[in-house]
């Protein structure tokens, strides 16, 4: 039902900003009030608006304009709930990694993915390398039992030092603006631990970005470790993802949810990345 991954979306979004909403009814005034002070952030406040909701909102824009963007949040959270995974990562302790967390939305993917593939107490990771981001994500996460968020910090943080365990069941980075930090960080995880690799299921299986530097679009994947050939991966645009056999436009990305929103809440959303 796509209406139950857009109220889901919703409800965490509102819940990243006002402390214990996740255990209260919510309005749609007030949902919608909160969309609209987002869309204006970035600007002065207006006469009635919270001070502290508003820096929250500029605190941690980076993180929440995934939320922001209900369609394609929604999709990339039901895209990893309903997620199958292969018979060969069934029989060993779940662990999942979501790098470049953000908000920690996947986190919650994630532990309905584990859950539904018969998991009872899958341990789940957050890395962000936002500290004001990583200190809120933390709280929310562990309010609502979803997992750790750890902020990754420094040039070359080691995330098998940030996320122990045994082999990775789930690696995901639903934000690919920010591909540049996955590569990173996958690199490092390939260099120190790459046996924690095995049979790992990696959410999007790609990312295809244009490189100004080469004038060409690359495919990064698994299969090149998600590096992108030399060029500067912070310099180049993100345009689609692969997941199972299907390339998504960023701009597509979650429009079948697009029906489920009213007219003001359409012109309320954030620009395609």
């Amino acid at each position: 039902d796509p209406a139950l991954f857009l109220n889901l979306v919703v409800k965490y979004f509102f819940a990243y900003l006002y402390e214990g909403a996740q255990e209260a009814v919510v309005s749609l005034p007030d949902i919608t009030r909160l969309f609209e002070q987002f869309h204006r952030h970035r600007s002065l406040n207006e006469d009635g608006d919270d001070v502290e909701v508003m820096n929250g909102l500029r605190q941690c824009a980076s993180a929440l304009r995934l939320l922001a963007d209900l369609p394609r949040a929604a999709a990339l959270l039901r895209s990893v709930a309903l997620h199958r995974l292969p018979p060969e990562v069934l029989e060993r302790p779940y662990l999942g990694l979501d790098i470049g967390t953000g908000a920690g939305l996947l986190l919650l993917g994630a532990l309905a993915q584990a859950r539904r593939n018969g998991f009872e107490e899958p341990a789940i990771w957050g890395l962000e390398c936002d500290r004001l981001v990583a200190r809120r994500s933390a709280a929310l996460a562990r309010d609502l039992g979803l997992g750790s968020v750890v902020l990754a910090e420094g040039r070359e943080p080691d995330p098998c030092t940030l996320a122990p365990g045994g082999p990775f069941t789930f690696i995901s980075s639903g934000q690919p603006e920010r591909r540049g930090r996955f590569a990173a960080l996958l690199a490092a995880l390939k260099a120190s631990c790459g046996e924690r690799l095995q049979d790992t299921v990696f959410f999007p299986e790609g990312f295809i970005v244009y490189s100004r530097e080469m004038n060409v679009s690359m495919l990064l994947s698994q299969g090149n470790g998600f590096q992108g050939g030399g060029c500067d991966l912070e310099d180049c645009c993100p345009q689609g993802l692969i997941s199972g056999d299907t390339v998504v436009a960023l701009h597509r990305l979650g429009e079948e949810f697009l029906a489920g929103l009213t007219p003001l809440g359409r012109s309320l959303l954030p620009r395609p990345s």
